[in-house]
Formats: C-alpha cells, sequence, structure tokens
C-alpha cells in the first residue's frame, strides 16, 4: 500500500460538457439547495395564505416572494452548472499530477491550485470520472479527475485505489 501512496499520475485535457454534469450530480452539489430552497418557498407560500383562515386578505407580497424563490430553485442549479462548465473550458487544456502531496493542476507552465490530500473529504466513481470534494481555505472544491484521460495502463484502477486510501469513498449509493 505504501508503495501505492508514492505513485505519480500525470494526465492533460479538457473535460467534457457530460463528464462534469456526472460529476456535479454524483456529489450533490445542488440537491441540498434545490431542497432548501423548495421548503422554505413552500413556508413562505403558507405563511402568506395565513391569513385567509381567519377571513382577511392573503399577503400578496410574501406569496409573490414564494412563487419568485420557487421558480429560483428551479432554474438557478442548472445555470449554475452551466456557468461554471463555460468557465473552465475557457481556461483551456490543464495538466493534472497526483502524487503524494496531493492534486497539483497547471495550465500553461502556471500553477492554478494545489489541493494537499488532508483538504479532500470524499471521492465519488462513476462510470467516467473521478470526482473529490474538499475545502481551500473558506471555499467548497471540487477537483473532476475524467477517466478516458487516464491513459496508460491501468492508471484508472490506480487512481481508484490511491484515491480509496488517502481520501475515503462517498457512502452514497448513487455513485
Amino acid at each position: 500500500m505504501d508503495d501505492i501512496r508514492r505513485a505519480t499520475i500525470t494526465f492533460s485535457g479538457t473535460l467534457t460538457r457530460e463528464e462534469f454534469d456526472e460529476a456535479v450530480a454524483s456529489t450533490g452539489l445542488f440537491r441540498r439547495v434545490r431542497w432548501l430552497v423548495g421548503v422554505t418557498s413552500v413556508l413562505m407560500a403558507a405563511l402568506s395564505l395565513m391569513p385567509l383562515v381567519g377571513g382577511g386578505p392573503a399577503n400578496g407580497g410574501l406569496l409573490t416572494l414564494a412563487v419568485v424563490y420557487g421558480v429560483l430553485g428551479l432554474f438557478l442549479p442548472p445555470l449554475l452548472t452551466s456557468r461554471a462548465f463555460r468557465a473552465d473550458q475557457a481556461k483551456g487544456e490543464k495538466q493534472a499530477t497526483v502524487d503524494a502531496s496531493g492534486f497539483a493542476i497547471v495550465r500553461g507552465g502556471e500553477e492554478l491550485m494545489r489541493v494537499p490530500w488532508r483538504n479532500m473529504r470524499r471521492f465519488y466513481e462513476t462510470e467516467r470520472v473521478y470526482a473529490v470534494t474538499g475545502r481551500l481555505g473558506w471555499k467548497a472544491g471540487l477537483v473532476i479527475v475524467p477517466k478516458r484521460l487516464l491513459a496508460g495502463a491501468g492508471e484508472p484502477e490506480l487512481m481508484g485505489v490511491l484515491l480509496e486510501g488517502r481520501v475515503g469513498r462517498s457512502k452514497d449509493r448513487r455513485t
């Protein structure tokens, strides 16, 4: 196992939209947001209609806010996902190195980010990608490793074993 932890995997390329969507879906990045917005909009609608029970008028402002909030809950997550994908594509092809210290993402000789193993919380494996979640300071981070870019002999399996030993697999049944 110690030999595996010292392994170095280097790959380069860009993500496809399908890989990006699959990684975001597997991590459940927006699942809680949709649930929270849905519950909040239902509560606001109920509060706005409560005066009707006593014979008074409904609170139109709060009801309008509940509808707007509900609509935002439906459309905001896909919009944010599209924007994040476009931002990633605008940066162009990246090179990544996974070694004993963690992930290093480089573009054109300039290091974009370094994510040490201690900052990574979980990894999710799907048919096409490994998605690793963690923290970079105050920010939540998502590192996506497309399996098609791991072209070396046994590299996809080595990546899985390396992530299993360093990070820990998600307990989510969907992945």
